[in-house]
């Protein structure tokens, strides 16, 4: 087994949507690599966009991302007409796959009503990669759920698409909670 450890870095961005790239040389002292040039086992950090890369034999990698968005009373109750974008679109040629996501939700005096199925949805998706029971945002009590990927479950990932948060159906009919998600997703190369 060959071990080199010259030249690891952690790279790093603070500009949306950057992807750290093979370089045309084997030699960083070269002039010929650009800033998101990384070497096989180097990490790249998109501080931005909260996601975490490396390179492999088979190319770049997304490791993994997170992202958390709170969601007021008044944007819960329009988050079928109005969804929120979670995860930003990650570009030609990449798409977005969920791994984990969780729900809090710290009840306040009105249970939202009708319309209570929220769910993670990449714009252009027949179904979404995450999907709570109606029972959470419909109750009394404070919640707190999580949820993974059912492998048997019918996602949808899609090219350059952006995660969503939304509800299914149609807009909340009461309530007065804010909600926050917070989401562990990878980008996939298409």
């Amino acid at each position: 087994m060959a071990t080199q450890d010259s030249r690891i870095k952690l790279k790093r961005s603070t500009v949306n949507s950057t992807v750290p790239t093979v370089p045309s040389s084997n030699d960083h002292t070269d002039g010929t690599w650009i800033a998101t040039d990384i070497y096989k086992g180097e990490l790249f950090y998109n501080q931005a966009d909260n996601v975490l890369w490396t390179r492999g034999d088979s190319g770049i990698e997304c490791i993994q991302g997170t992202a958390k968005l709170t969601i007021a009373t008044a944007d819960v109750l329009t988050l079928n007409t109005t969804p929120i974008e979670i995860v930003a679109a990650p570009g030609a040629g990449y798409a977005i796959e969920v791994i984990s996501a969780s729900m809090k939700m710290v009840y306040n005096s009105v249970a939202y009503a009708t319309n209570t199925t929220l769910e993670l949805k990449v714009t252009g998706a027949n179904s979404p990669q995450i999907q709570w029971g109606a029972s959470v945002l419909s109750a009394t009590i404070d919640k707190f759920n999580a949820q993974s990927i059912d492998s048997n479950s019918n996602t949808n990932v899609l090219e350059n698409a952006p995660l969503m948060a939304t509800v299914d159906l149609g807009d909340p009919t009461a309530g007065d909670s804010d909600i926050t998600v917070y989401v562990t997703y990878r980008i996939i190369t298409l």
